[in-house]
């Protein structure tokens, strides 16, 4: 039976170079101006954006469940907006009393 061949000291792979540091960064030049400008602060020569009109106020009212159902029940069969019907019932209701 042949000698057993001996066993050297495994090596281990060379370690790899150290990678550069990463540069230092610097944040970009703000011009002056550190945060974005608000619409209100906007010089005269940008063209402002468009707004739409709004068609009126808007209010916040409360109505007992059985008139909701109701208003519901009213808009869905005449496809009329909720809001239309209540603007509609408030006109005629004004006007009854003179305003």
């Amino acid at each position: 039976m042949p000698k057993p061949a001996t066993r050297l000291p495994q090596v281990a792979p060379p370690l790899p170079e150290p990678t550069p540091p990463a540069p230092v960064l610097t944040p970009a030049p703000d011009n002056g101006q550190p945060f974005a400008q608000q619409p209100s602060q906007q010089p005269a020569t940008e063209a402002a954006p468009v707004r739409i009109p709004r068609r009126g106020k808007q209010l916040g009212a409360r109505i007992p469940t059985d008139l909701y159902e109701r208003l519901a029940a009213c808009a869905q069969a005449t496809r009329i907006p909720q809001g239309r019907l209540i603007e509609r019932a408030l006109d005629a209701e004004l006007k009854t009393h003179g305003f």
